[in-house]
């Protein structure tokens, strides 16, 4: 009876909410989005995202960005959101907020923005710049917050 089960919870435009339990004190909730426009020299299939995961336990919020490759070492991925820029470390094929804090603030310019971009730079060398749009975002983060309270 331990099998982790995700499902998706409802759609608003580009983003999708996923609920996923693992046991009864293990729940988190995310919205992920694919971009709508990508600009990139990576011939590869990528597949990105932009992703907010919410744990039920200690209700903290997680930013993360996908953008389908390694990282090159020790790089940073720029987002641009609205007219504000914020920097992601990487790790492997991930991105994340570099602190509690700025995952806060990122939310919340998020919440106002229309679009964020996200620029990155591959270990081979390539780069991307993805942008997703924000229309929904706001219904689908407070629907995450809903189902992971």
């Amino acid at each position: 009876k331990n099998a982790a089960a995700q499902t998706i919870d409802s759609m608003y435009y580009s983003w999708v909410v996923y609920e996923y339990v693992d046991s009864e004190d293990d729940k988190k909730c995310y919205i992920a989005a694919t971009p709508y426009k990508s600009d990139s020299s990576y011939t590869g299939l990528r597949n990105p995202y932009l992703a907010i995961t919410r744990y039920a336990k200690n209700r903290s919020e997680e930013v993360s960005l996908y953008s389908g490759y390694e990282y090159k070492i020790s790089s940073d991925v720029y987002l641009l959101i609205g007219d504000v820029q914020k920097q992601f470390y990487t790790k492997d094929d991930m991105a994340w907020a570099k602190s509690d804090y700025d995952d806060k603030d990122i939310i919340n310019l998020m919440l106002r923005s229309e679009s964020v971009k996200a620029r990155s730079d591959s270990a081979m060398g390539n780069y991307s710049i993805d942008e997703y749009q924000m229309k929904g975002f706001t219904r689908a983060y407070a629907r995450m917050k809903e189902l992971c309270k």
